[in-house]
Order: structure tokens, then sequence, then C-alpha cells
């Protein structure tokens, strides 16, 4: 049995019938794995399509999802790419975002006026949804020293490969361990700057902190800019 286990068990308990704000406030849902349970269990969700698509700014004031992310999640720049995150992980930042534990003003802003239903609506759809390839390399990172470190990382400075916890392929493992192949490599190196330099705190463990500060910029580059090349991860099967 996972320490997770007593979350999932918990929520399991709480029955389909409850909403999903029900949920959260009954049960503890600090991981993403309690998250992804919420929302396979969550009944009469709204369509998200209008949040993703801004037809609803005009009514409760929240931006449209496609307006910085792009219409199919695939992300630009600094922007991170959605498309086939799991959809804890995707709820769970919205949360931290809310409560400050990551730090973002816009997306504050925009994970303030989502209700529990739309936050879970908008993680289950960029979990499922199947999008191009639209991330290269740009950062002038050394290609081959990437590969090294996100394969088998360097131990002469106590850096783990970044497959050991983000999978075989970088396509992610379970639900807080997000895809990192095909992101954004811009996007890439701001968070490892940003857990390097500790103005993004929600790691699990603190994993990300120790990892960042084993690593040069020039490694930082390296790393996004491999990560850029590989294809990003199929839809998620929720079938199961």
């Amino acid at each position: 049995m996972t320490r997770f286990a007593p979350l999932l068990f918990a929520l399991a308990a709480l029955g389909t019938a409850a909403t999903a704000q029900e949920r959260i406030e009954t049960a503890p849902v600090e991981t993403a794995d309690a998250f992804a349970q919420a929302a396979r269990s969550a009944t009469g969700l709204p369509d998200p399509l209008p949040l993703v698509a801004g037809i609803e700014a005009a009514d409760n004031g929240v931006w449209a999802c496609a307006s910085c992310h792009g219409d199919q999640g695939q992300g630009t720049q600094n922007v991170p790419r959605l498309a086939g995150l799991p959809a804890g992980y995707i709820a769970k930042q919205l949360h931290d975002y809310r409560e400050g534990t990551r730090e973002d003003g816009n997306m504050r802003f925009v994970a303030d006026q989502l209700s529990e239903d739309e936050i879970l609506a908008l993680a289950l759809y960029y979990e499922k949804l199947d999008t191009a390839p639209s991330s290269r390399a740009e950062l002038g990172g050394d290609l081959e020293r990437g590969r090294e470190l996100a394969l088998r990382g360097d131990w002469e400075v106590d850096l783990p490969s970044c497959f050991s916890c983000h999978g075989g392929s970088g396509w992610g493992v379970g639900q807080s361990f997000p895809p990192i192949a095909g992101q954004q490599p811009a996007y890439t190196h701001e968070q490892l700057a940003a857990w390097q330099g500790e103005t993004r705190r929600n790691s699990p463990l603190g994993l990300m902190h120790s990892v960042a500060r084993s690593m040069s910029d020039a490694d930082m580059r390296a790393v996004a800019d491999y990560l850029a090349t590989l294809p990003p991860p199929q839809p998620a099967d929720t079938s199961r």
C-alpha cells in the first residue's frame, strides 16, 4: 500500500454524488493523486471548451486558456505545453497558484476565478488532448550533454537522470512526475532556474530543488533543448 492510499480511499468513500467542491473540502487532497481521483469520480462537470476558448470571459472574468497556451495546449516560449499533462498534476498546480505555494500573478488571477468543478474539467480536458509536437531546441544548449543528463545524470555533481523520475521516455510517471518530453525549452529552463533560486517551491519532497542546485545554467539549457527535441506524450488512457 502506498502512502497516498488513505487519500484515495477517503475520496472514494465520499461517493460520486458529492460535488467536486464537497470532495475537495472533505478529503485531504494535497497530492496530485488525490486530485486525479477527484476528477475521475466527478459527475456533471462543466464543458471546459468555453473556458479554453474564452467564450465565458465576459461573464466571469476568466482569461481564455488558449490565449496563452495555444488552441491545442501546445504552449510557446516560456508558456508551457499543457496537452498530455496528467489531470492530477494540472489540478494541483492550479491550487498551488491559488494558495500562493507556486507564484505567478497571472495564473493566480486565473485560478482564483475557477470553481473546483472547472479546475477538474480543464485538467481532464488537457490530459486527453492529442496535440502534435511543437517544440524545438532554441536555447543554444549542447544536445549531447542534454541527452547524457536526461538518460544518465552526472554523479560527479550528484545529479540524477531526468528520466529516473520522469519515465524512460520523459512521458511522466503517475500524477506527480509530469511529462517533460516535448515541453517548450524556454519554459523548462525557466522552471529549473526557479527551482534553483527557490522562487518555485512546490516540488514533492523538495526533489526538484536538489536537482536544480546541482545544475549549471549551461546544463539547464542543454537539458531543456534536448527534451524539446523529443516527442511529447500520447494522451492518457483513462478508461482503465
